[in-house]
């Protein structure tokens, strides 16, 4: 897990917000400026109330409360645990033919994967905007990177013909392909379906 991952909870009381880091979502959090205990409940960005969470054992999507994250959750379906932590992966991840069934395929998240190639200069433009969408979709949406050059096999397989190309997936499955670059905004609009 990443060292700088936290929520964001309102006190009740005064209003204020208070940045809870994850690994401190143990204990009852207290607020920095009133000093009341924050109802776990109030939390604000990185998925919000709850995480969606796609058990890798049987498929089936499970909503995660977020006071919960820590405290083993459990498949409803199937009673499997659930590995919380995938969660909080730096994103986003560089994947290749070795790790493709494992981050995309058997990704609890949907995922985004971004096709490139490095003497594509339309490529090198749409990197930034796919790593700050990365950032702001994390623990919502997995983001991949996929270098189709030292990739082949991945770009036969999937018909990637051209470059940039987002692939969308989830629950192993090919979802959506959109070629070309796109801009955060659109990429968002995309992806709002599948959260």
């Amino acid at each position: 897990m990443e060292k700088n991952s936290h929520h964001l909870i309102r006190c009740s009381g005064c209003g204020t917000k208070n940045r809870i880091r994850h690994e401190k979502i143990s204990g009852v959090p207290k607020c920095g400026k009133c000093g009341a205990a924050l109802k776990m409940d109030q939390t604000e960005g990185n998925g919000g109330e709850s995480y969606l969470f796609r058990c890798t054992k049987c498929g089936t999507r499970n909503k995660i409360p977020f006071s919960k994250i820590n405290a083993g959750a459990k498949c409803g379906k199937c009673g499997a645990v659930l590995d919380t932590q995938e969660l909080f992966k730096a994103q986003p991840l560089m994947v290749s033919e070795t790790n493709f069934d494992q981050q995309v395929l058997g990704s609890p998240l949907p995922v985004l994967l971004f096709a490139w190639a490095p003497w594509c200069p339309t490529c090198r433009t749409a990197m930034p905007v796919i790593d700050d969408f990365a950032k702001d979709a994390k623990g919502k949406i997995r983001v991949g990177k996929v270098n189709v050059d030292s990739s082949p096999a991945i770009s036969s397989k999937f018909n990637i013909l051209s470059v940039p190309q987002i692939l969308i997936f989830d629950n192993g499955r090919l979802l959506e392909t959109m070629p070309g670059a796109l801009q955060k905004h659109e990429i968002m609009m995309k992806m709002a379906r599948y959260l």
